[in-house]
């Protein structure tokens, strides 16, 4: 991808409508005509929104965003390249822009769109006064949380929605004004900050959706809902509920309580439960008394709040579970509602008189539903035979589509229906025990569409995964047609990639699963909310950009990934190792990575002014971990508790005083790297003090935390007074950072593995960071057959069916999740190109590499592998003589240093380019035979 660059100047201005500026969960439907005389040959828009935008050209999805920053005082500007989507004439941009302000992690800037377009240097258009709007209440109903962390699922009334308003044809009526709210870039509180990468695009292939299941939902739940109909949600107010439920007995009966809002929940005198939130938590109870029996609800909704949910699980003898407005049999099933009450939600209690307060009666139908997603997951779906898959859709009925594998994008839906008729659309990557479709445990991911009549599409705005579709009718005058379906996918364009395959099938699915897995990753669009899913940890990033690089051959993104990472750190002059949102937690442990990954870099690509530029971020490291050894010791004491480390690198509790393992190893194969560095840089007194600095503390952490009668270290010092541990990690840190001797390798291996499966000692399933740097370390150390085969193992059990994604976690069968966090990208594609192929960098740049092929582990291999400038073929294969043939071809010049013995060698055929020149071998590459000799 080419580099992303600013205008030369930015004159567009924020503008926004004033009525929606202290709106959180609004929507903006924005639209620009311009004429293009001629097409030029390069035509960028630059573009930033608070909070999301969907950006269409000629009424073709574009693509989505902005991306996070890491600091509320900065908004990333996304530049998209638009020459392929613009026609001579008339065209028009238009954007849906969505404002949100989570009271989870406000949002502290004020709601807007900026944007500029230029076609050959040559300004076309930018965001002013001249732009139609009109607020989007198509898009603004009440509905549940995706999570309760996340945004609202989607919700869309057509028959407010303008027909094609994203299209030329369109004409804007007077229900369109102009933006009323203008400010100028530079008086916007937020500068404006050009994200490092090209944002994900559009694909231009759709893959298909194939119908799998069409049948009925049966066994609905017995339920009843709330919604505080005129709640402004601007601010906090209380408001009540309350209702009749008659029992012949005393019972104890079990209620699932759904709610995204602060609440309290009572059954006449009883506490049930009370929160922030509740996502139907097992265990709430309804103590019933024979008789009438009283439920009060208390509440403070948000905006377009979902309200209230119960649902009455278990099967029942008699009559569904039926509420009442008050003590009569044949009272309404209705609730009494009164709000906003002058006392605040602590001071509720169940003595509320509603016959004193102005009273609503509200009536829960199917109709006004808020929350189908939990509905549906405690229904079943009952199939019917497979001839009815392309039959209409009666109320009642649900049809479920498949794609090939989990992919990240919008699903687009073209449905022929009766105006109102109300249709639910759900996304999963897994199909439930009761037959529905789930997007993941506390995941809501079913949208709803209020039909217009005639032919409505229907467009996720969002992006997320998707491997289901299942479309369910809630309420149809006749029948539902689906005219089609098909997927939007964001994709990372990559001009060069990869290719692998080997004569192990194994191997070649972690290929093509690590691929895809990569691809998601690389397009995924992190929100402006703050939250754990968003938060960037530096081993993804590094992780991720190995992986890129040698699977796509995309420098771009490494280096992107590594200037965006190291400008985070030094934002605000804080170190939290996290990039997006802006909760700074303490990640340093995180950090003893960093010179790793800026070596990695530069092997790849020799760019030493990439090399030069990061320098600095390493000194401010370097002196920041120096600053926290403690003066007696020369160690890292006692930062586990002082700056509350959260990750899955951190193992257990550390107490006051303590001397951390792990934390120590990690920094000696920090200051180990960035030795490497300096060298580079030519700083090689600076390079000395730092090989000096991990000896002292190397030979410190031996002295206090090594266990001379087990031969291993333990997880803090020896005279600590708690009982030693010596746990696989710390003593894997230990190997890693160099600090436990190579004569020592052995007993630790055997301490916590198996030479044969089961490989693993240890019961405990650990992260994936730990398996890729495990194995990292493993090949490094020369152990590849053993290494070889735990990889194999770990990464089959990782596979997930036929879904193109590796499983969550070994405990689970769903699919990971797309996000850019917590290790979600870890895939193994680097060591299938280096330890299968047996292509390694032995000088920076791919001027001279490696070869070593993995002989006593596959029959054949062969790859095309994109290097930093130019692209390297590499072919070999076992014949049945027991000779080598091996094939190595390049389009620039480049040098093969053979890593095979003498026998090898002998026993070889190299067909070579005439741009390979191969080397001879090192001379200890010798048979033990030649050796005995």
């Amino acid at each position: 991808m080419a580099n992303v660059k600013l205008p030369n100047r930015i004159y567009g201005k924020w503008i926004w409508k004033k009525s929606l500026l202290n709106q959180p969960d609004s929507f903006l439907l924005m639209r620009r005509e311009f004429v293009c005389p001629s097409v030029g040959m390069e035509t960028n828009l630059w573009i930033s929104a608070n909070s999301a935008y969907q950006l269409f050209i000629n009424g073709r999805l574009v693509g989505f965003g902005p991306r996070a920053h890491q600091s509320c005082g900065t908004s990333y500007i996304d530049q998209h390249e638009l020459t392929f989507y613009l026609e001579a004439g008339i065209n028009v941009l238009a954007v849906q822009v969505y404002y949100n302000s989570e009271s989870t992690a406000p949002n502290r800037r004020t709601p807007g769109l900026w944007c500029q377009m230029e076609s050959s240097r040559q300004e076309i258009l930018c965001s002013d006064e001249s732009w139609h709007i009109l607020e989007g209440e198509c898009f603004c109903g009440p509905r549940a949380r995706i999570s309760s962390e996340q945004g609202l699922t989607q919700f869309f009334h057509s028959v407010k929605c303008p027909r094609k308003w994203t299209h030329q044809m369109f004409m804007p009526d007077s229900s369109w004004s102009h933006p009323d709210h203008i400010v100028p870039v530079g008086e916007f509180g937020s500068r404006l900050e050009l994200h490092p990468l090209a944002p994900a695009a559009i694909a231009d292939e759709h893959p298909p959706f194939d119908p799998v299941e069409h049948g009925r939902i049966v066994a609905p739940p017995n339920w009843t809902q709330v919604r505080f109909r005129d709640c402004s949600g601007r601010w906090p107010e209380t408001y009540a509920a309350g209702c009749y439920l008659f029992s012949e007995e005393e019972q104890s009966m079990p209620v699932k309580v759904f709610t995204d809002d602060p609440f309290k929940f009572f059954c006449n005198n009883n506490l049930v439960c009370s929160g922030t939130h509740r996502d139907g938590c097992e265990g709430d109870q309804l103590l019933l008394r024979p008789g009438w029996n009283r439920l009060v609800l208390f509440q403070e909704p948000g905006r377009n709040s979902m309200g209230f949910l119960l649902i009455f699980p278990g099967e029942l003898d008699d009559d569904e579970i039926r509420i009442y407005q008050d003590m009569v049999e044949n009272a309404p099933a209705a609730w009494n509602m009164a709000g906003p009450l002058k006392m605040t939600l602590e001071e509720a209690t169940p003595s509320i008189h509603f016959e004193r307060l102005p009273v609503q009666s509200y009536f829960p139908t199917m109709g006004e539903l808020t929350d189908p997603a939990d509905i549906l997951a405690n229904c079943v779906m009952q199939p019917e035979d497979t001839t009815s898959l392309h039959r209409p859709l009666q109320t009642g009925e649900y049809l479920i589509y498949r794609l090939d594998i989990v992919r990240y994008g919008f699903v687009r839906i073209y449905f022929e229906a009766f105006e109102d008729d109300i249709i639910d659309i759900t996304l999963g990557l897994r199909r439930t025990e009761s037959g529905g479709v789930s997007a993941g445990d506390g995941i809501r991911g079913t949208g709803t569409l209020i039909h217009r009549g005639g032919k409505t599409t229907y467009l996720t705005f969002i992006p997320a995964d998707c491997l289901y579709v299942m479309i369910s009718i809630r309420r149809a005058a006749q029948r539902v047609s689906v005219e089609s379906i098909c997927f939007e996918e964001l994709v990372r364009h990559e001009r060069h990639e990869s290719l692998f395959r080997c004569s192990d099938e194994l191997l070649n699915r972690f290929w093509e699963t690590g691929r895809q897995t990569l691809r998601r990753s690389a397009a995924f669009v992190p929100l402006s909310e703050s939250r754990a899913d968003y938060d960037c940890y530096m081993l993804d990033a590094y992780i991720d950009a190995a992986n890129m690089a040698i699977a796509f051959g995309d420098f771009d993104y490494m280096a992107a990934r590594l200037r965006q990472f190291s400008d985070a750190q030094l934002e605000n002059g804080e170190i939290p190792a996290l990039t997006y949102g802006v909760r700074h937690a303490s990640q340093i442990h995180h950090l003893f990575f960093y010179p790793v990954w800026m070596y990695y870099n530069y092997r790849f690509s020799a760019n030493l002014v990439e090399l030069e530029r990061a320098v600095p971020n390493l000194d401010l490291l370097r002196e920041y971990f120096e600053a926290l050894l403690e003066e007696s010791s020369g160690l890292l004491v006692d930062v586990e508790s002082r700056f509350a480390l959260q990750s899955r690198l951190s193992y257990g509790k550390f107490e006051e005083g303590e001397t951390p393992t792990y934390l120590n190893a990690l920094f000696c194969r920090f200051l180990l790297s960035a030795a490497e560095i300096y060298r580079v840089v030519n700083q090689p007194l600076v390079a000395a003090r730092c090989v000096k600095l991990a000896q002292k503390v190397a030979d410190a952490l031996r002295e206090r935390n090594f266990d001379p009668e087990k031969k291993l270290f333990a997880r803090w010092n020896l005279d600590s007074p708690r009982k030693p541990d010596d746990n696989l990690f710390a003593n894997f840190c230990a190997v890693f950072g160099g600090v436990l001797p190579l004569e020592a390798f052995e007993h630790f291996f055997f301490s916590f593995f198996n030479f044969d499966p089961p490989f693993d000692r240890s019961p405990e399933s650990r992260h994936p960071y730990f398996h890729f740097l495990f194995l990292e370390m493993m090949f490094a150390l020369g152990q590849r057959d053993w290494a070889f085969r735990y990889f194999r193992d770990y990464w089959e059990r990782r596979l997930c069916g036929d879904s193109g994604a590796w499983r969550i976690s070994l405990d689970s069968p769903d699919p990971a999740p797309t996000k850019f966090s917590d290790g979600s990208c870890v895939s193994p594609n680097i060591f299938l190109l280096r330890e299968v192929v047996g292509i390694r960098i032995a000088e920076a740049g791919h001027t001279v590499i490696y070869f070593s092929p993995a002989l006593n582990q596959v029959d054949w291999a062969e790859a095309i592998v994109p290097m930093a400038r130019g692209r390297l073929k590499v072919k070999w294969e076992k014949l049945t003589d027991g000779s080598l043939d091996v094939t190595l071809d390049a389009n620039i010049p480049v040098k093969i240093l053979p890593e095979m013995t003498h026998s090898q060698l002998r026993n070889t055929t190299f067909r070579l380019g005439e741009k390979v020149t191969l080397l001879d071998p090192p001379a200890e590459l010798v048979d033990e035979e030649e050796e005995n000799e």
